[in-house]
């Protein structure tokens, strides 16, 4: 069985119990979740407090989340254009036969793309870049060119940012 080309090996383990809804959230673990995807530094106390749990209970209960992987980590949201990157990037790429891990290693090894993803349909990927003007943009595109076949979008805004507390509703049972 061949290993997934852009998923981590832990990720890929972590996943798999609840992947295909192998884990089940209650009430107290969505509470839980909800609230961490809001303010991540949310001391356990203060998370205790909110999800009317004793402070070890909770503790117990987030220890849990991340060795199953429901919790992968804990981030900072930062603004790209705040770094100077004014321009986001959709970059949808389609490897030419035989390029599949030259593209693949294009991708990785370009800073300017912060995610990827392998796609069913036309294309094999959707790479997500931010640069700083037109010009980084071209030279992040030619990085990938050689391999393959891209087309381009510029982001204009995203009125759906990350709405994970959504699908933690979804996810308890």
């Amino acid at each position: 069985m061949s290993k997934p080309l852009l998923v981590s090996e832990q990720q890929a383990e972590a996943s798999k119990d609840h992947r295909f809804g192998k884990f089940s959230l209650d009430r107290i673990d969505a509470a839980i979740l909800r609230e961490l995807s809001k303010d991540a530094r949310l001391p356990r106390a203060e998370l205790s407090r909110r999800v009317g749990l004793s402070t070890p209970s909770v503790a117990d209960r987030v220890r849990r989340l991340e060795d199953v992987g429901v919790i992968r980590g804990y981030h900072a949201d930062i603004d790209p254009a705040c770094l100077g990157y004014g321009l986001a990037l959709l970059i949808r790429a389609r490897p030419l036969p035989g390029q599949m891990q030259n593209m693949i290693e294009a991708i990785r090894s370009t800073p300017q793309i912060v995610s990827c993803d392998r796609v069913s349909g036309e294309d094999c990927f959707v790479a997500r870049a931010h640069v700083h003007d037109v010009i980084e943009m071209e030279a992040v595109i030619d990085r990938i060119v050689p391999f393959g076949a891209t087309n381009s979008s510029v982001v204009q805004s995203s009125p759906v940012e990350n709405r994970i507390e959504q699908l933690i509703s979804l996810a308890r049972k």
